[in-house]
């Protein structure tokens, strides 16, 4: 965390925002993904991922410790990402409830039999347009869900993972059902998040139906898992956001930024 404020100040940010996971769905994995789970410093019993709980009393106490470091350098906010909030309601409204100053909430997985499979292993199962098509869904049923968050992030997860071998993925093979997403969240009066971590190309056409469809707000997020790729492509993205409409100024539609 001290290294990303550090990262921070050298590029000029003037703020971060810290967005770290609480993921609380149990998952059914590949053998790929417990390979990469245990990589990073995971557990996987038995091909069965239960996510670690979030210990949010150091995470704010860390926060703390770099507002206490870095003051009159940067603007620190700790914030969290809630993985399918929708599924666990008491659990993220208690999370909710610990201090955090921004609430993100994400679609990770989707249902499989015998439980839930990371959405990246649900090709495995069924034709790759289904993946999509169930990703979207469960974004729908987020964004209609009284799940306590603000934005909602990379709403194009799925297509991240779409097989190289099913031919071109294209956002407009499944715009009515992006359309149905955005309206739902927009209804609801949270944000959509820009994801710069390599997806910009995927995201033009979202922008444009989420201010269509009734967007207000946009976030930017860079995904950022280590300190050197934060505020990535933001130039880009706001671009991408400016010329859909949003922009400081424009009045009801708006610009939120988290790294």
């Amino acid at each position: 965390m001290r290294q990303a404020c550090v990262r921070a100040v050298e590029i000029g940010l003037l703020a971060i925002t810290f967005t770290d996971h609480a993921d609380l769905t149990t998952l059914v994995v590949s053998d790929a993904a417990a390979e990469y789970i245990r990589s990073v410093g995971g557990q996987v019993s038995g091909g069965i991922y239960r996510p670690p709980p979030l210990d949010a009393d150091g995470y704010l106490g860390c926060v703390e410790q770099c507002r206490s470091e870095f003051a009159g350098k940067l603007q620190i906010a700790a914030g969290v990402e809630f993985g399918d909030p929708h599924r666990h309601p008491q659990a993220a409204a208690a999370l909710a409830g610990s201090g955090f100053q921004l609430i993100v909430g994400s679609v990770h997985s989707l249902r499989r039999p015998g439980g839930f499979a990371e959405a990246a292993d649900r090709y495995a199962d069924v034709p790759a347009p289904e993946v999509i098509r169930e990703y979207l869904a469960e974004v729908t049923a987020v964004a209609e869900s009284s799940a306590d968050f603000a934005v909602l992030a990379h709403v194009n997860y799925a297509a991240r993972y779409w097989p190289a071998d099913q031919g071109q993925y294209r956002n407009a093979d499944f715009e009515g059902e992006y359309r149905a997403a955005l309206r739902a969240l927009a209804q609801s009066g949270r944000a959509m998040e820009i994801n710069t971590s390599g997806w910009l190309p995927l995201e033009a056409d979202l922008i444009t139906w989420w201010r269509e469809e009734g967007g207000q707000a946009i976030s930017f997020g860079s995904d950022a898992h280590d300190p050197f790729t934060i505020g990535r492509e933001f130039g880009t993205a706001a671009a991408l956001a400016q010329a859909a409409g949003f922009g400081p100024g424009r009045r009801g539609h708006g610009l939120w930024v988290r790294c």
